[in-house]
């Protein structure tokens, strides 16, 4: 019995090691890899929970910039808009997110990188509303980016943002908005 654990725990070791190891190629490129990156993108904004009752499916854009840290560790800046329609005809109710991040690059190898990140900052929600209220908001999320050359990056951006707003204003205690974004990050 003792003899087969200490077998599967070797075994299981060397599997995360492994996975978690990158590949020769992609250190190499996390090497050369320029630290700067901008990021333009496309987004789709889905209100879940209750702000869901008020704005509907919005879309917009956003951008972002980065910078590699470490071979792993990224910081970044996101800024996205949405317009959401609601059951008002001719009433939007619009979204700004703003986030500081930090990400953890999962995944990389020479095609593509897999970053988790973490983040807070404040959602402002406006347009057609009686005034614009700003709140703390928090984000978790990953980007997925596939390199198309060395210095550009198809991305997919899937995050999460929740705002702790204030029910009075919204409706809601925490606003839940998913920006589903998909653009370039151009690396310098």
């Amino acid at each position: 019995m003792r003899t087969t654990f200490c077998v599967a725990a070797a075994a299981a070791a060397a599997v995360a090691v492994g996975v978690s190891a990158p590949t020769e190629g992609a250190a190499q490129m996390a090497q050369v890899e320029k630290p700067i990156s901008l990021e333009l993108r496309g987004t789709a904004m889905l209100p879940t929970f209750d702000i869901a009752d008020a704005a509907d499916l919005g879309f917009g854009g956003g951008v972002g910039i980065g910078y590699r840290v470490t071979e792993k560790i990224r910081l970044m800046a996101d800024v996205d808009v949405g317009i959401h329609g609601t059951a008002t005809p001719d009433f939007n109710i619009n979204t700004y997110h703003y986030l500081a991040k930090v990400g953890f690059d999962a995944f990389e190898n020479e095609k593509v990188v897999l970053t988790l990140n973490l983040g807070a900052g404040a959602m402002t929600f406006g347009g057609d509303l009686s005034s614009s209220q700003t709140y703390f908001a928090i984000n978790a999320g990953a980007k997925l980016g596939i390199k198309a050359t060395p210095s550009v990056d198809i991305l997919i951006s899937p995050q999460g943002d929740i705002a702790f707003s204030d029910e009075a204003d919204l409706g809601t205690t925490n606003a839940w908005v998913w920006p589903l974004g998909v653009g370039f990050r151009v690396k310098f």
